[in-house]
């Protein structure tokens, strides 16, 4: 059987082939990231459509039998007159912190119960009271509001708004034990709801197929968001074990038998089991805001990382360029540099870029399981060598790089594979491993309690910066 995944991610769209060996070829088109005022973050959900036909166009799609489409979740996107209304508000966006207080305060713990974890104010019930407030002509020529990149791409496949039920689970809307929209929240903010789907989202349009080259009647999948279908790709359904995901965003997670919802860690449902998430809004995207700084391209960043040491220099990045939401959480948490002196070098700072980002995947990593001794890695992140390095002299633990780095493709396509009733696909396999250097580690364990006396330190300075 041969699937035709798509994954809406935030910097590219890809677009893959999967078959019974697994992935083949893969295209992959950017996506621009629009940040328009300081906690905001916006795409143009049109150019996910764009891409997407892009990316099929230059793959072979002969004897494909379904599509699969996963991709980044909780966002809003407002649709009416078969046209997306304005750009979509994406899941880091912090803009509905007001509206997300009062709604808080009004709903109480019923909604974090309801929610499966306390909802922050990226959560979108929030974003579109915001929307009702500033953009209320919008509002009402809003039909219906898309939750995320692969709900775009699925309408624009077979003309049906739906949402797959773990994206639904992110919004802070849904009920996710009972399988429905939580009506308190849904009817107090007017919020138009597409339809949820376990995984089949119908057919592909005939005009759309043939645009496409794509065989009519062509069934689409909209399957789980990215973060369950990169962690069906990397684990299967049966691994025990936890995994990191280190793209634009980022997270820690592992699959369980049953919810067990507590402060920091989001809970999915992911076909038959959850899957617990401790996510970090900024992991390569806050590498990559240093390495734009210091005027790099990837290589030659990993080379300068390799060169330095952060920690054993005194620097510590904190990587929180769209607020924080574990330890504690702080949508006025800000990126900071800490320990610069004369004797600072940019391999010192490219360092602690790595640094940062792997000391709070390790805080992430004591929420959802403290006593692992090794952890997967994907995404574009893990494709460094330095950087994969540093997460194990950081964590003192093994890490292991998967070898498919396309893992949501991989899942995407498996749920396909099992709604159709074939086999599913085996787990990724390892690519390499890097132990902890326990030098490193040591002078990484040591300024621990330091960071963490620095970030509960800065929230007022945070706060007060945010509201200059």
């Amino acid at each position: 059987m041969r699937i035709l995944a798509v994954d809406v991610g935030t910097t590219s769209v890809k677009a893959g082939l999967v078959d019974d060996n697994g992935i083949g070829a893969v295209d992959e088109q950017p996506l621009a990231l629009a940040t328009p005022a300081p906690g905001r973050a916006e795409q143009d959900a049109d150019e996910w459509w764009t891409a997407t036909r892009r990316a099929i166009a230059r793959l072979s799609t002969d004897g494909v039998d379904a599509i699969a489409v996963t991709g980044q979740m909780q966002d809003l996107i407002a649709v009416g007159g078969g046209r997306v209304l304005r750009p979509a508000i994406l899941y880091s966006d912090q803009r509905a912190i007001e509206e997300h207080a009062e709604l808080a305060a009004e709903f109480g713990a019923a909604w974090s119960a309801v929610a499966l974890a306390p909802p922050d104010a990226t959560n979108v019930a929030a974003k579109w009271e915001w929307m009702r407030r500033h953009e209320a002509r919008v509002v009402a020529d809003t039909e219906v509001v898309l939750l995320g990149g692969a709900a775009v791409v699925v309408w624009r496949l077979t003309g049906r708004a739906t949402s797959d039920p773990t994206t639904a689970t992110t919004t802070g809307l849904f009920d996710a034990r009972v399988g429905e929209w939580w009506s308190p929240i849904v009817d107090r903010i007017a919020l138009p709801t597409p339809e949820i789907v376990d995984s089949s989202a119908g057919f592909i349009d005939p005009s759309i197929a043939s645009e496409l080259g794509l065989p009519t009647g062509l069934p689409v999948f909209h399957a789980p968001g990215d973060a369950v279908s990169t962690s069906l790709g990397v684990l299967g359904m049966d691994a025990r074990d936890p995994y990191a995901y280190l793209g634009t965003s980022g997270w820690v997670g592992r699959f369980v038998d049953a919810a067990a919802p507590r402060a920091g860690v989001i809970v999915l449902p992911a076909e038959t089991r959850w899957l617990e998430v401790a996510p970090v809004l900024n992991a390569g995207g806050a590498v990559d805001w240093v390495r734009d700084i210091l005027g790099c391209d990837i290589a030659s960043f990993d080379r300068l990382s390799n060169e330095g040491f952060g920690a054993g220099a005194g620097v510590v990045f904190l990587p929180h360029l769209d607020g924080v939401r574990l330890p504690t959480p702080d949508p006025s948490a800000s990126g900071t540099l800490l320990g610069i002196t004369r004797s600072t070098s940019r391999a010192d700072v490219a360092a602690a870029a790595h640094e940062g980002v792997a000391r709070a995947l390790g805080g992430l990593l004591r929420h959802v399981s403290p006593d692992t001794t090794s952890l997967a890695v994907c995404g574009g992140g893990a494709r460094s060598d330095a950087w994969c390095q540093t997460i194990a002299d950081v964590l003192g633990i093994t890490v292991r790089r998967v070898a498919d780095e396309h893992a949501s493709l991989r899942g995407a396509a498996g749920r396909a594979r099992r709604a159709l009733g074939e086999r599913a696909l085996p787990p990724a396999g390892t690519l390499a491993g890097f132990e902890p250097r326990p030098e490193r580690h040591e002078v990484h364990r040591d300024i621990e309690p330091v960071v963490a006396l620095a970030e509960a330190s800065l929230g007022s300075v945070w706060a007060g910066l945010r509201n200059r």
